[in-house]
């Protein structure tokens, strides 16, 4: 997003006439591969928020993830529509003077800021949950369970069990049976 906004920025200063066309070429041709990353960028996160969160979060949680994810389109609109200028369409130019890579740019720019806001919103719901179902088994009377707990295997666990299995038989060996 900085390096967007940065070339967004130096788009806008008035270069001499002569580089001006080479110019304008080369920031509309890394516009549109900032712009190609940054919706490469969202569509995997979205992918792994929408793949994960259906089956990790509770139904209210679930629900509220997905009006943040399904509300973007429209904020995004918003927000493009609030800052939009009209275009007067001579020689691919907006009346601001801006190309339209350069709008272009700063659409995408309202885009990767709204998509932030929409990540941080699921950021926020995912903590929340986490930190309730936390507070709910406390009150249970368990805390945060250890690795062993979980059912996650360490190598010392598993050498621990080996042990006791190992003298387990040694006893039922030994005992005469």
């Amino acid at each position: 997003m900085s390096t967007l906004h940065s070339l967004l920025l130096r788009a806008q200063r008035h270069v001499d006439e002569e580089n001006e066309a080479t110019n304008r070429a080369s920031i509309g041709t890394r516009i549109e591969k900032i712009k190609q990353d940054i919706v490469d960028t969202l569509r995997k996160a979205v992918d792994v928020v929408s793949r994960h969160a259906g089956s990790a979060l509770p139904e209210p949680a679930r629900n509220r993830v997905k009006l943040y994810i399904l509300s973007l389109p429209a904020r995004w609109a918003a927000a493009s529509s609030s800052s939009q200028t009209s275009s007067n369409g001579v020689d691919g130019a907006s009346a601001n003077g801006l190309t339209r890579e350069e709008e272009t740019g700063w659409k995408v720019l309202t885009l990767a800021s709204e998509s932030l806001q929409m990540l941080s919103g699921v950021m926020h719901i995912v903590g929340d949950t986490l930190q309730s179902a936390e507070e709910w088994a406390g009150r249970l009377g368990r805390n945060k369970r250890s690795p062993t707990e979980a059912g996650v295997a360490t190598p010392e666990s598993i050498r621990e069990e080996k042990e006791k299995e190992d003298g387990h038989e040694m006893n039922l060996d030994g005992g005469g049976y």
